[in-house]
């Protein structure tokens, strides 16, 4: 392959050599947050940006085959000097490993985004990668090549909002009111698995079955409607987006550690060309108006038990459903940081510290008295 694959004016992207592997380390630890740079490595087939001498960007373009025979190819790590964004760095960087992997009979690509990331989405979107459903991945690749292509694309790296983005994007339109219903009754499967390994449900009886499924099933619908009408409040077109890679590591720590890790999945604008930035005013009120309703959920499973005068059933359901409740509102509040910064407590984090400060309060003695 030529060295130089693309020379705009002012920029060029070239292959790395052997002598800035070092230099485009230091890159990674500017251009990611503290410890999202703690497994890169430059492998040879790095392209770099370079700026009058200077790295300012890296991107990792990789082959791999599915089972099907299929030759694709996934980008990795791009990255950019905070410096130089919005001089159109990403973007040549992702053209460039685009023809790179086209140039070796790519016909397929794949990039994983986190969610938030709007400004490495809006540089795929631009060239013409959309999010595949799972629904998606699996009518092209079958079940068992979604698999492989989770593995080849390190989605199961423990980010739990990151979706897979693909060129050509998909080719029908998925339901958003599918993923959230399945992804509800999913996490509800993991959450009695949880309780069953951890010890705090006994017995998988029809009753304890039924208050386990409707518990995260209410939670999480009472998560999506706050944060439902709170967006029509604010006037912004929203729609739900599963966490699909999520699942494996929620039903391994359930059967590994007995503990239930909530994958609800999250709302995001309609559009792929969002800015995170300029929206945070209008997701912050979001994400808060969901988080107080996991609260409220549960501390009201926690104190209705105490009023006394309830059914034993009842007070064993509501238990069950404090449970499902506090473990949600822990990482919907308490963790606004790789790798849970898909939660809401990101969003209200970049909103308005005092807004955080109070959900945090308020899940933190919930933590501490509810136990």
């Amino acid at each position: 392959m030529d060295e130089e694959l693309t020379n705009l004016p002012a920029i060029s992207v070239r292959l790395i050599r052997d002598d800035e592997e070092r230099a485009v380390k230091t890159l990674a630890g500017r251009a990611f947050p503290p410890l999202g740079n703690v497994f890169f490595s430059p492998l040879p087939q790095t392209l770099v940006a370079e700026r009058d001498g200077q790295l300012v960007g890296a991107v990792v373009p990789k082959l791999f085959t599915l089972p099907d025979g299929r030759r694709c190819g996934v980008i990795f790590w791009l990255m950019t000097a905070p410096e130089t964004r919005g001089l159109g760095v990403g973007g040549r960087l992702v053209g460039a490993a685009l023809r790179s992997l086209e140039m070796r009979g790519c016909r397929e690509v794949f990039a994983c985004v986190e969610g938030f990331n709007t400004g490495s989405s809006r540089l795929f979107a631009a060239q013409g990668f959309t999010i595949l459903s799972f629904w998606e991945q699996c009518r092209r690749y079958g079940l068992p090549g979604t698999f492989v292509l989770w593995a080849k694309t390190s989605r199961f790296g423990g980010d739990v909002g990151h979706f897979l983005w693909a060129r050509p994007g998909a080719s029908r339109p998925d339901s958003p009111a599918l993923q959230c219903w399945i992804g509800a009754f999913l996490s509800a499967l993991i959450f009695l698995v949880a309780g069953w390994r951890g010890g705090w449900i006994e017995g998988f009886d029809p009753a304890t079955v039924l208050g386990g499924v409707a518990a995260v099933v209410a939670l999480y619908g009472l998560r999506e409607v706050a944060m439902r009408l709170a967006a029509r409040s604010q006037g912004l077109s929203v729609r739900h987006r599963a966490w699909e890679a999520a699942f494996p590591w929620s039903l391994g720590i359930a059967l590994m550690l007995g503990w239930f890790f909530p994958a609800p999945g999250s709302v995001y604008p309609r559009s792929d060309a969002w800015r995170y930035q300029a929206l945070i005013p209008k997701l912050g009120p979001i994400a808060f108006a969901g988080a107080s309703a996991v609260l409220v959920f549960a501390w009201a499973a926690w104190a209705l038990p105490r009023s006394g005068g309830l059914p034993p059933e009842v007070a064993t359901w509501l238990r069950v459903a404090h449970t499902a409740g506090l473990s949600l509102a822990l990482l919907e509040v308490l963790v606004p940081f790789s790798p849970f910064v898909s939660f809401g407590g990101r969003r209200v984090w970049d909103w308005s510290r005092p807004a955080w400060g109070a959900l945090a309060v308020a899940a933190t003695t919930l933590f501490l008295i509810g136990r």
